[in-house]
């Protein structure tokens, strides 16, 4: 975080005086890269695991274009015209807010936390619920589990999330998901296609009925629980994925 709005320049220090900090912590290796047009500064390790870390450089001056310093317009204040993209400094921030609201309101709930893990994987799976994916599906689970006037165990917790979707919240004329992390009223799905909500509620109500009957997991695609019956594994792709019954 920086206290004016950060360059190329201040980018480039940043990126030669670091190795010189990361010696007085560690002996290890790390190869270190700057790119201004991501605004960040990628580091890398050289040993052990591949781990990558991406710092990217911001300033709360950044959201704020119209903001008066010292009794003077910013817009009339000569800028370095060597200034980092305002996007990419302006999504720092927002994860920076989104963190900070995931700390405070989600991560403390019972069961979200669970719930998150199993809808990210169902993201990551079904080509349908991959819109929701990130800060969309954070929103949606705190405010579905949130709601209720007590703590839901992890089954249940992901039952009234269906059940919320399921009910048309994404659907042209529903309530839609607010995104509380925004001065101004914000859609957080305002990217979001009709046709994809209409997709995401459909594979909802499919994935509620399913649970109802006890097939859960063939929306988590994994084995059915041990019974006297004899069950073979089961995927939930194909005509299932759409929401028709087989």
């Amino acid at each position: 975080m920086c206290k004016e709005k950060p360059t190329e320049s201040l980018l480039s220090l940043v990126k030669d005086n670091l190795p010189v900090q990361i010696q007085k912590l560690t002996e290890e290796k790390y190869h270190i890269e700057h790119h201004p047009s991501e605004a960040a500064i990628v580091i890398r390790s050289t040993t052990g695991l591949p781990l990558t870390l991406k710092v990217t450089l911001t300033s709360p001056l950044t959201r704020d274009e119209a903001e008066k310093k010292d009794g003077v317009d910013s817009a009339l204040v000569k800028e370095p015209s060597d200034l980092l993209s305002r996007q990419k400094c302006l999504e720092a921030l927002a994860s920076l807010r989104h963190a900070k609201w995931f700390q405070a309101r989600a991560n403390g709930l019972k069961s979200c936390v669970i719930v998150l893990r199993i809808l990210r994987d169902l993201c990551n799976r079904v080509p349908t619920w991959a819109p929701l994916k990130g800060w969309p599906l954070e929103l949606l689970c705190e405010k579905a589990i949130g709601t209720c006037n007590r703590p839901l165990g992890a089954g249940e917790a992901l039952r009234r999330v269906l059940e919320c979707l399921a009910s048309g919240i994404l659907l042209p004329g529903g309530p839609g998901v607010h995104d509380p992390c925004e001065r101004e009223p914000t859609d957080a799905l305002s990217s979001v296609t009709v046709p994809q909500r209409e997709a995401i509620t459909h594979s909802a109500q499919h994935a509620l009925r399913l649970s109802a009957f006890g097939q859960i997991y063939k929306v988590l695609e994994m084995d059915p629980l041990p019974s006297n019956k004899s069950f073979q594994k089961y995927s939930w792709s194909g005509a299932d994925k759409e929401g028709r019954c087989t």
